[in-house]
Formats: C-alpha cells, structure tokens, sequence
C-alpha cells in the first residue's frame, strides 16, 4: 500500500508537470464514463431496480393471442374477454391470483361547485392480493365485493386523500359521488400507501361489480388480467397450460372472437415495454464503444507523451529498476486520470439525466424515478479501474522494453520509436475508425426513422387541428336506448352549430373515439352473402359526424359521405376505408352491399335504432386510409358510422381553425359551459401535441444515440488528428530531407494524407461488418427503414472520412511549412 501511495504522488507530480496533457485526458475519460455513468442508471432505474411489489419477478399480464389463419389477421395482444377470464380462474393451476381491471377511466368527481376529472380503475379485490400491497390506512376491496352491483365502496390513493381531505383520519367512512354514466356515490374504506397507483396513475379503485360491462359476451375484450405464479411456478409450465385452457375455450366456441393462444408477459417488460427495452441496451452498448474510443485516445496520448519520458525510462531500466515496478507506476498515473475523468464523469451523468428526466420522465416509463444513486457510483468507480487498464496497461508494456544499448547510445531517442509502437497506435486508429462507423451506422437509422415517422402522410391534415375530449356521461344525458328528444347528439349537434358560427373556425367535427389507442378495439363485422370459408371481417369502428372527413381532411374515394339526413331513425348507413374494401371486397365495388356487427341475426335491430327491421346497414363509401396515432402508425380496417345512429357520451370534438384561431380553444370551453351546468371540461390540444407523444418514445431513442454518435465521431477526429500531429513531429527531419531534394509542399501533404488515410480506410472493414451487427439487433426500432439502408451507410461512411480528411489535413498543412534548412539541422 505504501508503494502504491508512493506512485500516486510521484504520478500527481508528472502530470501536474503536464497540465495541458491531463486536462485533455481527464476531459476525454469523463465524457466516455459519465456518458456510460448516465446511460447505466437509466437501465438500472428502469430494466433492473425490481417493481415496487412483493416478490415482482412473480407477476405476469396475461393477453388472448389469435395466430393468423385463412379466416383471420390475427393479433398478437388482445384484451381478455369476461367469459374467458371465469374459465380460467376455474381452470388454471399455476397461479395463486388472477385478477382484472378494466382499464384506466377519467371518472367525474361531483364537487359543491361542479365536477372535477380523476382517475380511476374497476379492479376485482384480488388485485391487491396479486400485487402484495398493504393499505396505509383502513382496508381493500374484499371478495363479496366483487359481485354485480355489490357494496358501493372505494379505495383511494395517498395522494388524493392528501389532496381532497388533507390527510384527515376521518377520511374513512365518507362518501365520494361520482357522475359516470349514473351518479353513483361510494363509501371510502381505505387509503393506499404513498406512489402506489397501480394500474398506471390510478386515483381511485372501485369494485369491478359495478363497471357496467356484460359478463357473459365472449366477444368483448374489455379486461387486462394480471397473474401472480405460485411459488416455484415456471413461466413455461404456466404458458403450456394456459395454452391448453385456451384451445379448448376455441374449439367450444369456434364463431366467437377468442384467442387461440395466451400470451405471459412479465410484469416489468409489460410496464417498459420491448422496443424501450432494445433501445437501451443498445444504447449501452453504443455508450460502451464510445467508451473505447475514449480509452483509445487516452492510450495514443499516453504513447506520443512517452517521448518526452523516453530518457528517464530508459535510465531507470539501465540502473536496475524492475520491468513491472516502472509499469505499476506508469498505471498509476493512468489511474489518477481515471478516476479524475469519472468524477467529471459523475457530474456530466448528473447534469445529463437531470436534463433527460425534465424533458422526457412523462413518456418514458419510470424514468421519473432514475436516480444517480449509489449503485451508479460503484458502476463509475468499477469503470474507472477498467479505464485504467485500458489506457495505460498497453502502452506501458510497451515503452518498458526497449533495446537499452541502443537507447542509451542515441540518446533514448528511439526508446519509443519502432515497428511495434507505430503498429499499436495504426492499431489504435483503426478500432476508432471502426467502432465510430458503427455507431454513426445506427445514429444514422434512427434519425432516418426517427424523419419517417414524423413526416409521414397520416391520411388527414393535422395542422390547426384542436381535439377536445367531451364527456356527457353526467346526469342528465341519456343513452341511445331513451326517447330522442334527450340523447347526447342533441347537444353535440348544437355545440357544433354554435362553434361554426364562431371567429377563426373553418369546420367542426365530432368522433366516438380516436385511433389512438395502443391495442387497436375491433370489433367483429359480418358481411351479408359472404363466402364461407372466407377471411374473417374484423374492423375498428367508429361513429363520426356528417363533418367529420371534411374536417380532418381525409379523403372520399368512392360513394357518398354522410350527411345530416343520416339520422337515428333513417336507414343505417356505413362507410369503410381502402384497406377495409380491399381485404374483404377485392376488385368487387363495396359501394351497395351490406354488412352489421357479428351478434347480432335477421330479425334483431340494427344498432342502436330498436325500431329498424333489418339487421344490415349499406355501404354508401369510401374513405381514404389514414394511420393510426400509436407508435407503429399502422394502417387497419376502419367501418365508420353515422354519429347519430351510433351516439356515444364520451366523443372526442374536432375543430380545424385557420391561421388566425388561436382564442379558438377558449371559446370551445365557453360554449360547453354555456350547454349544461356541471359538464367537466375538457382537456383541449392540438393534434400535433397528440401526435408529439405518440412520437416522445422515438425521440429519445433518437436523441440519445445521435447524441452520442456525434460524440464518437468528435472522439475519432480527436484521435486521428492527435496522431497524425504526433507523426508529423516525429518526421519533421524527414520532411526537411525530402523538401531539401526537390519534393513541394503539395508532395508532402499528399503523402501525409493518403498514409493516414489508409488507415481510416482499413478501419472501414471491420467498422461495416460491425454496422451490420448493430442494426439488425435495431431492426425492431426502426419505423419503415432497412436495417441495411445503403443511403444511410453511404452517408455516414462518406461523412467520417470527410472528417478523418479534415483531422489528417490540419497537422499535414503544418509539415508542409517545415524549412529544410531548420530540419537538417535538427538533433
């Protein structure tokens, strides 16, 4: 230990002789490890810190899965049906609870003055048993609440408790009344602990009994489902069982819309997500590179500063001293950078992830809890070590064994000179060139990917475009099933007559639901003189007003669209997009055939009209196809109906402005005051910042690995000038003799540039092949481009040699100003 306190002050002392040289180093070490100290705590945060659960490797989300087959597209994810999940309960052996929500609701909050929007969830009590979590305070949902229309009670979250009725004990017992569909009012029997929110940001828990969703339809997906394996229970076991259980329900009832299969997903991976998971991996090992380049650099100036230690290694080698003592001192100096690097490291990590969580925590999955912890520390401390290898074990090998008889005959001055060390810094430059090929490869995808998604045609304008979510669920307004005269479209109808009237509007439109969901709802469609034997019809639906495609400007390509005759009580009427009459339709012109949702027979009402006769409603057209707003902007088959045949009380108003509408949004909100007192009001943005977060995920993946590409590509330059610099000094006596004999100053830059060069040329080879390695594991994060896009790879290759060209051209300017004279003079 001593010996070791002794190289660590006799390191402090050379380099403090060398400030500039440890300045640059210790700046080179700290962008490679705070980048590394950065990008592992967000892993460690998000993929490895465990779930805030009992024992959470346990928990699962279970999903129907349907294989695609000549009657069916298939889908991957789906939600469970009622039916399905009771078979399973009664079935299955491989888990101690199963449990189900049915997804997360803004419910209304009947306030003295008013109604306020939260969150809340119809969950079964067995959700809190699943997850392990205790109340703070009071209790849980129990079992005999479960039932249909059970006890009205409600569990609520430690931060609304804190916020409604200011932590008060006597919390417990009160009443909360809550306008959804029937105003409804719930006793609260227990308060959550503090951040527990579970399923998303949840405010409130109600009993599943009272959700209002049919038990008995097996074509409902409506529920997510969330498992806990029984203790020692395997995930593949629990998979092959449940598969079973599935393929039965299939084979009873082969005409409903239930899976074939069911998917297990853990917990954690449901909550991060795939893509977000593959993305930072593959950060890290971005990251990682950058580090090696990093170290490389370090390690070249550690070689080019060995000249000016040439003479006193040589004679401290001649006097006796050890091969392994002088390279134990040598690391140690190389270790006081280091570690200074990752304490600069620390600090740029910090101020990294600061600015990351600020910008992004709300889209990314729990980066809001990433922390520079300690954990993180010990990653630096560890990289730091590691670093010290890197950088200074391979040159210190190196510069401790020189010829010493010919070094001490020449001064020491070839000490350092040789084969062997040209070799180890040519070797040097060729894995920097390499590896910055490959990260810009994958930079350069994800930027191209990243332009894709936010550039491409969606099928409808979405400039000056506002989207206000209406909700009419509040006492008051009725549903389709009551008399006309109070349904819900008598005042979306006048809402939308008295905002055309108003300054800065062009057209106004309402929607049951926007394409926005993550798992798209279809719903299964039956198409009259069908073939049998056929593709399965399967749709997303949707009620729109006569407005509507004029509004959001999609397209009319065949028929008519609807208009204001297409009342509750008129014929029923629908309109499908391309990929709809293109599936199912082929060449045959849709425009006049009949379809209605599966369920219903000849003889039942159509829709919601009870006094139709028939079942069938026709197509009156087609609409051009438009991309869903979720992450992979897909296209699906969409049937679209008249809003007023098909009223819903929670739609989605749309409201195309001109340039001049920016007090637009204001004057919604007035008008929805002015219908009804008591109607929440809405959440009013555009459908750019809708789309903005759809798109938040990509960009910052997108972000990140440009980011550090750019760094890789600054590193390498850094790297190859600092070499090429380093050989032009070296060679200054060459330079002189070759000028002496009649060589220009151009011969001397042409040779200089295209020696360096070759070797970032020679680096291209592996930097490809590693390219190519690189994004292929990215081929899932990128949205309509090829892993192997040779745009891009010409682009960025073009790109690092311009700058090697640049690096290599500013140290051979300087060569060509040598003066001969001076040169042959020189030693």
């Amino acid at each position: 230990m001593e010996r070791l306190w002794q190289d660590l002050r006799y390191g402090a002392r050379m380099l403090g002789r060398q400030p500039g040289f440890a300045a640059v180093a210790i700046l080179t070490l700290a962008l490679g490890i705070g980048a590394n100290t950065a990008i592992f705590s967000i892993i460690s945060g998000i993929l490895l810190r465990p779930l805030p659960y009992a024992e959470p490797d346990r928990l699962v989300m279970l999903w129907e899965r349907r294989l695609p087959d000549a009657t069916s597209h298939g889908f991957e994810q789906e939600f469970v049906t009622p039916p399905d999940f009771i078979d399973w309960q009664a079935q299955q052996q491989s888990f101690s609870h199963l449990a189900f929500w049915t997804g997360k609701s803004e419910l209304n909050l009947v306030n003295a003055d008013g109604s306020e929007k939260i969150r809340g969830s119809y969950v079964t009590s067995s959700l809190f048993q699943a997850l392990g979590v205790q109340p703070f305070r009071g209790r849980v949902l129990q079992p005999e609440e479960d039932r249909k229309e059970g006890p009205r009670t409600a569990v609520i979250s430690y931060e609304f408790w804190q916020r409604r009725f200011g932590g008060a004990e006597n919390a417990l017992g009160q009443t909360l009344t809550l306008d959804t569909f029937w105003r409804r009012t719930y006793t609260i029997v227990g308060v959550m602990p503090p951040g527990f929110g579970f399923p998303g940001k949840t405010e409130i828990w109600l009993p599943a009994g009272w959700n209002g969703i049919p038990l008995d339809r097996r074509g409902g997906h409506w529920l997510s489902v969330l498992a806990r394996l029984k203790s020692g229970g395997r995930l593949e076991q629990a998979q092959a069982e449940m598969n079973l259980i599935q393929a039965r329900i299939a084979a009873q009832f082969p005409q409903s819309n239930v899976g074939t299969q069911v998917v297990i997903v853990p917990l954690l991976e449901q909550t991060v997500g795939r893509s977000l998971q593959t993305a930072l991996w593959v950060l890290w090992g971005v990251i990682a590179a950058v580090l090696l380049i990093a170290c490389a650099n370090v390690a070249n100036l550690t070689l080019a500063r060995a000249v000016a230690r040439q003479r006193e290694i040589v004679i401290r080698l001649a006097l006796g001293a050890g091969r392994w003592p002088v390279v134990r001192q040598l690391l140690a100096e190389n270790l006081l950078l280091a570690l200074a690097g990752g304490a600069l490291g620390c600090l740029l990590a910090w101020w990294g992830l600061s600015l990351l969580i600020a910008t992004s925590a709300a889209q990314v999955p729990r980066l809001q809890t990433v922390r520079l912890d300690a954990r993180a520390l010990g990653f630096t401390l560890l990289v730091s070590l590691l670093t010290t290898l890197l950088c200074g074990l391979a040159p210190a090998l190196q510069v401790t064994k020189p010829d010493l008889q010919q070094a001490l005959k020449e001064g020491g001055r070839s000490a350092v000179e040789g084969a062997s060390r040209n070799r180890l810094r040519s070797l040097l430059i060729v894995a920097e060139v390499a590896l910055a090929l490959a990260l810009l490869a994958g930079a350069g995808l994800m930027l191209k990917s990243f332009v894709r998604l936010v550039t491409i045609n969606r099928g409808f304008q979405t400039d000056h475009l506002l989207v206000a979510q209406l909700d009419f669920s509040v006492t008051g307004f009725t549903t389709w099933m009551q008399p006309t005269a109070t349904r819900p479209q008598v005042t979306i109808q006048t809402l939308i007559e008295r905002l055309r009237l108003r300054p800065g509007v062009q057209s106004v439109a309402a929607i049951s639901r926007l394409p926005h969901d993550t798992i798209s709802p279809r719903q299964p469609v039956l198409i009259e003189q069908r073939q049998s034997g056929a593709e399965r019809a399967m749709a997303a639906f949707a009620g729109v007003t006569p407005d509507y495609f004029r509004t959001m400007g999609i397209a009319l390509r065949q028929g008519r669209a609807f208009t204001e005759a297409d009342q509750f009580d008129a014929p029923a009427v629908l309109i499908v997009n391309e990929t709809f009459a293109r599936r199912y339709f082929g060449n045959e012109n849709p425009v006049g055939r009949r379809m209605a949702m599966e369920g219903r027979t000849p003889g039942q009402p159509a829709g919601p009209n009870p006094s139709a006769a028939s079942p069938w409603s026709e197509i009156v057209g087609v609409v051009a196809d438009t991309r869903r707003l979720n992450l992979m902007a897909d296209t699906v088959p969409e049937v679209y109906a008249p809003y007023w045949q098909w009223p819903m009380q929670t739609p989605e108003l749309l409201v195309r402005t001109d340039a001049t509408g920016a007090g637009v949004a204001a004057a919604v909100r007035d008008e929805i005051s002015a219908l009804k007192k008591g109607l929440p009001v809405p959440a009013i943005r555009t459908m750019d910042e809708l789309l903005a977060e759809v798109n938040a995920e990509p960009r910052f993946h997108t972000l990140l690995l440009a980011l550090f590409g750019a760094l890789a590509l600054m590193l390498a330059a850094v790297g190859i000038y600092s070499v090429v610099s380093y050989g032009v000094t070296q060679r200054t006596q060459e330079f002189g003799i070759r000028m002496a004999l009649g060589a220009s100053g151009a011969d001397v830059l042409r040779l200089v540039i295209v020696q360096s060069l070759s070797l970032v040329l020679l680096g291209l080879v592996p930097g490809l092949a590693a390219s190519f390695a690189l994004t292929r594991v990215m081929q899932s994060l990128l949205f309509e481009v090829s892993a192997t896009d040779p745009l891009t790879f010409f682009g960025v290759t073009a790109l690092l040699v311009v700058t090697a060209t640049l690096a290599c051209w500013i140290p051979a300017r300087r060569a060509t100003r040598v003066d001969p004279m001076t040169a042959l003079r020189c030693e």
